[in-house]
């Protein structure tokens, strides 16, 4: 049986996944399971031990981990082209991702709008895949020396044939993201400590500016670091999730939040 689950940023912490294992281990042991992982996963971060500890870790559970690129790690492209004979590309859910040769179990998306099918013992969902997100604490890890990826956002370049990819045919029955439309901001947890007009909400405009010509049953993204289901009243499912809980993608696709 194919289960896939939804999950927010790790930061590179195996220990939300191993809480999630531990909260069901029969089931997961009895299942093939993919976890979508909604960017800042954090395994291509430092560079060093650390993030070698974390996905050797990783490997310990029973899932395929499908991960969306966030702001808080290297494009998987560039790990690659700096590393060619440490990465290759495959293909996975109809599309190709990159993969690090010895992590084989986790599939990055491609570093571009993208799409691709997520399967499960229930169906496939036709699934738009958007990576990229601005940081808000970008100066102040500039001056503190801390780790900072130029390319965090989707390009100009990127984001038009991001835009040509969906006219040609825009329905999606899922859209995953790391960041959300601007619409969809939540302002009640913006840091007091960041001045939001030194903040660049391309991506989020991006998203908002997409969204009107998309044709989409549910839109999920992490980024915001909590939980929250958007209010349904145009029947349509939008929900941001952190690290704390993970949703079976079948039952949300039928409506359901039932927190794992």
């Amino acid at each position: 049986m194919k289960r896939a689950f939804l999950l927010g940023d790790l930061h590179g912490d195996f220990r939300y996944i191993r809480n999630f294992y531990q909260r069901m281990p029969y089931t997961l042991n009895k299942t093939e399971n993919t976890l979508i992982l909604l960017g800042d996963f954090g395994g291509n971060f430092f560079f060093n031990h650390r993030d070698i500890e974390f996905k050797t870790k990783l490997g310990r559970y029973p899932f395929t981990y499908f991960v969306i690129r966030g702001n808080h790690e290297e494009r998987p492209s560039l790990c690659m082209e700096n590393n060619p004979d440490k990465w290759h590309i495959e293909e996975y859910w109809g599309n190709e991702v990159y993969v690090e040769n010895d992590y084989p179990y986790i599939k990055y998306a491609l570093d571009e709008v993208a799409i691709y099918n997520a399967e499960t013992e229930v169906g496939s969902y036709r699934t738009l895949v958007i990576p990229g997100a601005y940081s808000v604490d970008k100066y102040r890890r500039l001056q503190l020396g801390w780790s900072w990826f130029a390319a965090e956002q989707l390009t100009e370049e990127e984001m038009e044939r991001g835009k040509a990819l969906i006219e040609r045919n825009p329905a999606f029955d899922l859209v995953l993201s790391h960041t959300c439309p601007i619409i969809y901001e939540p302002t009640d947890l913006f840091l007091s400590v960041v001045d939001q007009s030194m903040v660049d909400k391309s991506m989020e405009r991006y998203l908002g500016e997409i969204e009107y010509s998309l044709d989409y049953r549910a839109w999920c993204w992490g980024h915001y670091h909590q939980f929250r289901d958007y209010p349904r009243t145009d029947g349509r499912f939008r929900t941001m999730l952190f690290n704390d809980y993970a949703l079976d993608l079948d039952e949300y696709m039928k409506g359901e939040i039932n927190k794992l």
